[in-house]
């Protein structure tokens, strides 16, 4: 069953948080907290590791923008293709 991911702003607003009470939560400035739900492609592990604690979620559940998600696709082929390289140097 397909499901809808959720981004930083709604896991946010359904929780009924402002932007300055998850800002102290998560001990970030309020501004960082915007910049990130605009555009979280190159959110910090450790402020992803805090938003799925927080708001009690995997981080498959959590839509970071389509760059981001693009970004961790490629890396994903990458890491993929280079295993398989080192397979392939093995069996020589």
């Amino acid at each position: 069953m397909e499901y809808a991911k959720r981004t930083l702003h709604e896991l946010r607003t359904s929780a009924g948080l402002n932007q300055a009470e998850l800002a102290d939560i998560l001990e970030v400035s309020p501004k960082t907290l915007w910049f990130y739900e605009q555009n979280s492609s190159n959110i910090p592990d450790e402020l992803i590791q805090k938003y799925m604690y927080v708001f009690n979620v995997p981080y498959e559940d959590i839509f970071f923008g389509d760059k981001y998600e693009k970004i961790v696709q490629i890396k994903n082929n990458v890491l993929a293709r280079a295993q398989n390289l080192k397979k392939l140097r093995n069996s020589m």
